[in-house]
C-alpha cells in the first residue's frame, strides 16, 4: 500500500495554483461588480428614477422589498439577472417576448397571466430605466 507521508510536489504546486487562482477570480469578481454599480451615471439614474415614478411603474414592482406582493417582479437586481440587450428588448416592446422567450413566458405563468404593458418608452428612456435599475442589488 502506498503511503500518503510523502506528496508529489508537482500536486502540490498544482494546488497551491488552483486555490490561488480561484481566489484571484473570486476578487476580480467583487471588484467587477463594484466598478459596474459605480460606472452608474448618476445624472441618468435620476432621469430613470423619474420615468419610474412618472411611468406608474411602482404601481406593479417593488425594488428591494422582500415578498412578491406586487403584479409584477421586484426589480432589485434586475439588471444582474437579465443582459443589458434582453432588458432593451424588454422595454422597448415586451409583448413581442411572449412566445419567443423562455423567460417572459416564465413571469407570465408566475404573476397570474399578466402581461407586462407596452408603456412605449422611448430609447432615452430605457437607457435612463436601466441606469436607475442598476442601482439596485439583488439582497
Amino acid at each position: 500500500m502506498k503511503s500518503f507521508s510523502r506528496v508529489n510536489p508537482i500536486s502540490t504546486f498544482a494546488l497551491s495554483l488552483c486555490v490561488v487562482t480561484v481566489l484571484a477570480l473570486s476578487i476580480c469578481a467583487r471588484q467587477s461588480a463594484a466598478q459596474a454599480n459605480s460606472r452608474v451615471d448618476p445624472g441618468l439614474a435620476k432621469q430613470g428614477g423619474k420615468v419610474f415614478q412618472n411611468r406608474g411603474c411602482f404601481a406593479c414592482h417593488t425594488i428591494g422589498r422582500s415578498g412578491n406582493t406586487a403584479e409584477g417582479p421586484d426589480l432589485a437586481g434586475v439588471t444582474d439577472r437579465r443582459s443589458h440587450e434582453w432588458l432593451v428588448s424588454w422595454l422597448r416592446n415586451p409583448n413581442a417576448m411572449f412566445g419567443s422567450d423562455a423567460a417572459a413566458d416564465a413571469m407570465f405563468e408566475q404573476y397570474h397571466h399578466v402581461k407586462m404593458p407596452n408603456m412605449h418608452l422611448g430609447e432615452s428612456e430605457i437607457a435612463a430605466l436601466i441606469s436607475y435599475l442598476s442601482q439596485f442589488r439583488q439582497k
